[in-house]
C-alpha cells in the first residue's frame, strides 16, 4: 500500500528527485519504474503462502526498493539488521514468512531464505519491463511489521494495517508543518538526512512522510554523516539524543553552522548543555518530539518553548494523555504519575503477548511505561520510565536524573545507574561509567553527596561504552548482567 506514494508522485511530478547520494540521484518516476520491475521479479520468488518477508540488505537504496516492490505485490515487510547476530534475535520476534538477504547467514529459524545479491538485483532491472502492477487497497490488512520495546525493554511485535500507516503519515506530515510555524520560511519539498532506524516504525515513517510530499531522502552511511551535512545540503535531519551527542563529539571544526537545517529532536530528554552545543555549532532549528512505536507522535514543542530538559512537548491535537496513579485515577496537573494515550488507530495489542498486551493496553489507553507530569496547557514534561524509578533505603530516586548529573562532570564521557542485589538481597544503586580525560573519582562523590545526599554508597562498574537501543534508552538489564559477570571474577 505505501508503494502508492511513490507512484503518486511520479505521475504528477515525475522529475524531482526522490534520492540522493554521493553517487548521484534518482527522480521519482525512474524509482517507481525500478519498483514495478522488482515487483515482477519477486512475484517469481515468493510464494503465495508468505504473509510477511523480513527485508535484510546491507545497501539501504536496494532495502527500501525491495520493500517498496513487497508492497506493491501486497506482501507485508518487515526489516532486520544486516548484522546476522542481531537479525538472529529479530527474526525470533518477527516471525516472518519469508526472508530476503544479500548474502546467506546461518540462523535458526523456519523461514524460507531468499539469497538475492546484487547481481540479481541487477539481472532483475535489466529483465524486466516497469509494466505497473496495482493490488487493492484494502484498510485493514496488515502491510509492516516492526517491533518496540515495552514498559521492561521485552521486545515486541507489532502490525500495522495500512490505514494505520495511512493516518500516520498524513500526522507526522501535520506535525511537520505545525513544528516550524515560528519559522519565517520552510522548503516546500524537505530533503531528509535520516538517522533513526527505517527498522523502527518512526523510523520507517520519517521516509514515507517526506516521500509522500515529494521530498527528497539522502541516503548516506552514518560515517558520511558530517559529509553529507555539507556537501548535500539536507534541510532536515530526525534525531535521537544519543545520535545527536555523537554528531556533537565529533562535529570538525572546518564545519560552519547550517543555519538552514532543521532538527526534530526524539526524545523524552534532551539536556541543556547538548541542546546549546548544538544550537551554537549546528543549527539553530530545533524541535523536541515525544513519540511511541505504538501511538506515533504524541507531543512536540519549538525548542525555544522549552524549559526544562525533559520537557516533552505540547500535546498533539489529535492525542489524549492523562496522567494517572498506580490504581488508573486520573491526578491533578502538576503531580508525577504514570502517562496514559489515547488515539484513533493506536495499536491495540502486541503479536502473541497476552500478558505484556494486558499490562500495557487497557480500556483503550496505551500506557508507554512513561512517569511525566501534565500542565494545564497540555505541556508533558518526561520524569522518566517506571522502571527506572529506584526505591534505595526508602527513598526514591529517577535514574535519568542521576545521568545527567553525572554525565555533566568533567572527564566522564557517559554514565548510567542501575540496580543490584546485595547479599541480602536487597537492591543497592551501581553506576556504569565511561571514563574520560581529566576523570576524577572523588569529584563524583563530592556532586553526589551534595545533589543526591540520601542515596546510599554506590559501586562502580567501568564499561567501555553504555548499551542503549535504537531510540537512545540505556538498556539498563544489559548493564546488570555486566555487573554479575564483573561480580562473578572477584
Amino acid at each position: 500500500m505505501f508503494d502508492r506514494f511513490i507512484d503518486y508522485v511520479a505521475k504528477v511530478a515525475p522529475d524531482k528527485i526522490a534520492i540522493r547520494s554521493f553517487e548521484g540521484s534518482i527522480t521519482f518516476a525512474a524509482m517507481n519504474r525500478d519498483i514495478n520491475r522488482l515487483a515482477h521479479a519477486l512475484l517469481d520468488v515468493i510464494d503465495n503462502s508468505s504473509e510477511i518477508v523480513a527485508v535484510n540488505y546491507k545497501q539501504v537504496h536496494i532495502h527500501w526498493m525491495l520493500l517498496m516492490a513487497l508492497s506493491r505485490i501486497g506482501v507485508a515487510s518487515a526489516s532486520v539488521s544486516s548484522n546476522s547476530e542481531i537479525a538472529e534475535k529479530e527474526i525470533a520476534i518477527l516471525q516472518p514468512d519469508a526472508i530476503i538477504s544479500d548474502t546467506l547467514f546461518d540462523i535458526d529459524t523456519a523461514a524460507k531464505i531468499h539469497v538475492l545479491d546484487l547481481n540479481w538485483y541487477d539481472q532483475a532491472m535489466k529483465r524486466f519491463k516497469p509494466d505497473p502492477i496495482y493490488t487493492l487497497y484494502e484498510p485493514d490488512r496488515i502491510v509492516r511489521v516492526s517491533i518496540a520495546a515495552g514498559t521492561s525493554f521485552m521486545r515486541h511485535r507489532i502490525d500495522y494495517t495500512a490505514s494505520m500507516i495511512e493516518s500516520s503519515v498524513i500526522r507526522m506530515i501535520t506535525q511537520e508543518k505545525i513544528s516550524w510555524s515560528l519559522m519565517s520560511e520552510i522548503p516546500r519539498y524537505p530533503t531528509l538526512l535520516p538517522t533513526l532506524a527505517f527498522g523502527s516504525f518512526h523510523g520507517f515513517l520519517c521516509y514515507l512522510s517526506i516521500w509522500s510530499i515529494g521530498g527528497t531522502i539522502i541516503m548516506a552511511d552514518r560515517e558520511q554523516y558530517f559529509a553529507a551535512i555539507a556537501m548535500l545540503s539536507p534541510d532536515l535531519m530526525v534525531i535521537s539524543p544519543a545520535q545527536l551527542q555523537l554528531i556533537a563529539e565529533n562535529l570538525p571544526e572546518d564545519i560552519p553552522r547550517q543555519d538552514h537545517l532543521r532538527l526534530i529532536v526524539v526524545a523524552g530528554n534532551f539536556p541543556n548543555g547538548l541542546r546549546h552545543f548544538v544550537q551554537q555549532r549546528l543549527t539553530k532549528n530545533l524541535n523536541v518530539t515525544y513519540a511511541t512505536s505504538e501511538a506515533g507522535v504524541i507531543a512536540s514543542i519549538n525548542i525555544d518553548q522549552i524549559n526544562h530538559d525533559d520537557t516533552a512537548g505540547l500535546i498533539m491535537p489529535w492525542i489524549d494523555v492523562q496522567v494517572v496513579d498506580d490504581q488508573d485515577h486520573p491526578l491533578t496537573y502538576g503531580e508525577i504519575g504514570n502517562i496514559r494515550i489515547k488515539s484513533p488507530n493506536i495499536v491495540q495489542k502486541f503479536f502473541q503477548n497476552v500478558q505484556d498486551t494486558h499490562k500495557q493496553f487497557k480500556n483503550g489507553w496505551f500506557y508507554p511505561g512513561d512517569l511525566g507530569i501534565l500542565n494545564e496547557e497540555g505541556l508533558l514534561r518526561l520524569i522518566g520510565r517506571v522502571d527506572e524509578l529506584y526505591n534505595f533505603g526508602g527513598d526514591k530516586f529517577y535514574a535519568n536524573k542521576i545521568d545527567a548529573v553525572i554525565c555533566s562532570i568533567e572527564g566522564i564521557k557517559d554514565a548510567a545507574l542501575f540496580s543490584m542485589p546485595d547479599n541480602d538481597g536487597i537492591q543497592q544503586p551501581w553506576l556504569a561509567i565511561v571514563r574520560g580525560d581529566n576523570f576524577d573519582i572523588d569529584q563524583i562523590a563530592r556532586i553526589l553527596e551534595k545533589e543526591f545526599y540520601n542515596l546510599p554508597d554506590v559501586s562502580v562498574l567501568w564499561v567501555n561504552s553504555i548499551p542503549r537501543d535504537e531510540e537512545g534508552h540505556v538498556l539498563r538489564n544489559h548493564l546488570e548482567k555486566l555487573a554479575m559477570q564483573y561480580i562473578e571474577t572477584i
